[in-house]
C-alpha cells in the first residue's frame, strides 16, 4: 500500500503539469508504476516458479490445479500498468481475492501427513536417530563400519498421520514420532524460520550445564539448566522438541487480562441484566502496535517503517508504559495460587529460578519483568 500511495501522489503531481500532454503523462505514469512494482513482480514470479514446478504430493497437486492459472492471471494484470490514478487501488484485488480463497484452508487445525509427505506416512522403519538422542550414544572409530548396527540408539520408526496445525503467525505443525524404542517422542514443525541460533543456544546450555556438574561450589546446589532438543533441517526449518506439562508466561497473562475484563464487566452491569458477549481481550501485538504508532506519529514518522529505524526513546517509552499497566507481582501470584502451600510454592519458585537461565538469553519484555519481580 505503501507503494500505491507514493504512485497516486505522483500522478496527482504530474497531472497538474500543463505542459504536457496527456500521452506524455500516460507513458510517465507508466513507466514509474513499471519501475515502483519491479521488485515485487519479480518476488511474485519466482513464487510462481517455485510453486509451479511438478507436484509431488496430493497436497501441491491441489494447490497446483486449483491455484496456478489464478496466480498467473493475477501477476499479469498486475504487470501491466493501470489506465488511470483511481485504478491503482484495484492492482493487489486479484491477490486479495486468492487470500480470501485460501482462508478457509488456512483455518485448518489438522493435516493429513499423507496430503503433504505422503512418503514419511508410509514409513515403518529406518535408521534414523531420532532428533535431539542422536548423541546418546557414541561409536569408536574402531567400531565403525558398513556393518556397525545402531544399537542403543533410538531411532525414527513411523510417523503420526495427523499433524496438528497451530494458529500463531507462522502455522507450526505438532507432529509426533514412534521410536524403535515403542515410545512415541513429539515435536514442533518450524518453518520460514532460522532456528541455528536456536540449535547453538541449546549447546550453550549444555555446556553451562558440565561447567555447573564439575564446580564443587555449585554441584551440591544440583544446579542445572533445563533445555530442550532444537534440530535445524534447513535454514528456514526445524523441529524443535516438544515439551510438556508447562504453562508460558504469555498464558500467565492472557489470563490476567480474562479476569480483569470479568471484573470490569460485573462491577458495571447490574446482576440482573442480560449482557451482550464481552468484547475480545486485545492481543499484546495490538497493545504494542496501539501505543508505538500515536509515539513515532508524534515524532513526525507517519508511514510504516522498519523497526531498525524506530528511535531507541520511543520504544522504550512504549515498554516502559506497557509494563506500568501490568501488576509487578503478577508472576509471583501464580505461582502461589497454583500451589497447595508455602512448601510446594517454594518448590516451584526455586524451579523457576534455576531453570530461567535459558531465557536470559532468548527474554522478552514481559519476562524481563517476570525476573525483576522474583529477584526482588
Amino acid at each position: 500500500m505503501r507503494r500505491i500511495n507514493v504512485l497516486k501522489e505522483e500522478v496527482a503531481r504530474i497531472a497538474e503539469n500543463a505542459t504536457l500532454s496527456q500521452s506524455e503523462k500516460n507513458k510517465i505514469n507508466a513507466a514509474k508504476y513499471s519501475a515502483m512494482m519491479a521488485p515485487i513482480v519479480v518476488a511474485l514470479e519466482r513464487r510462481l516458479a517455485s510453486t509451479s514446478r511438478k507436484p509431488e504430493t496430493p497436497h501441491e497437486l491441489w494447490f497446483h490445479e486449483e491455484y496456478r492459472e489464478h496466480l498467473k492471471s493475477a501477476i499479469l494484470s498486475f504487470k501491466t500498468p493501470p489506465a488511470s490514478a483511481g485504478a491503482l487501488g484495484e492492482v493487489w484485488r486479484p491477490f486479495d481475492d486468492i487470500a480470501a480463497s485460501l482462508a478457509s484452508y488456512q483455518r485448518k487445525s489438522s493435516i493429513s501427513l499423507g496430503e503433504v509427505a505422503p512418503q514419511l506416512a508410509l514409513l515403518s522403519s529406518s535408521d534414523v536417530p531420532m532428533p535431539g538422542l542422536e548423541k546418546q550414544v557414541t561409536v569408536s572409530e574402531s567400531d565403525r563400519s558398513s556393518t556397525t548396527s545402531l544399537q542403543g540408539i533410538v531411532t525414527i520408526t513411523s510417523f503420526s498421520e495427523q499433524l496438528t496445525i497451530l494458529s500463531t503467525k507462522t502455522k507450526p505443525k505438532k507432529l509426533a514420532i514412534l521410536g524403535s524404542d515403542g515410545r512415541k517422542y513429539t515435536y514442533l514443525l518450524k518453518g520460514r524460520e532460522d532456528l541455528r541460533l536456536d540449535a547453538r543456544i541449546m549447546q550453550l546450555l549444555q555446556a553451562i550445564n558440565g561447567f555447573l556438574r564439575s564446580s564443587s561450589a555449585t554441584s551440591r546446589h544440583l544446579l542445572d539448566v533445563r533445555y530442550y532438543s532444537v534440530t535445524p533441517i534447513s535454514g528456514r526449518a526445524g523441529l524443535i522438541q516438544w515439551v510438556d506439562n508447562v504453562v508460558s508466561i504469555y498464558s500467565v497473562f492472557k489470563s490476567w487480562q480474562n479476569r480483569v475484563q470479568l471484573a470490569q464487566l460485573s462491577s458495571m452491569a447490574p446482576a440482573n441484566s442480560k449482557n451482550p458477549a464481552p468484547p475480545p481481550v486485545p492481543r499484546p501485538s495490538d497493545m504494542f502496535y496501539g501505543k508505538i504508532i500515536p509515539a513515532l506519529k508524534e515524532k513526525g514518522i507517519r508511514r510504516v517503517i522498519s523497526r531498525r529505524d524506530w528511535p531507541h526513546d520511543v520504544k522504550r517509552k512504549v515498554l516502559l508504559d506497557l509494563i506500568k499497566e501490568v501488576p509487578r507481582q503478577l508472576l509471583h501470584q501464580e505461582l502461589w495460587c497454583a500451589s497447595e502451600g508455602f512448601k510446594a510454592f517454594s518448590s516451584k519458585l526455586r524451579r523457576y529460578l534455576l531453570t530461567n537461565l535459558e531465557n536470559l538469553f532468548q527474554v522478552s519484555s514481559f519476562q524481563v519483568q517476570a525476573l525483576y519481580i522474583i529477584y526482588n
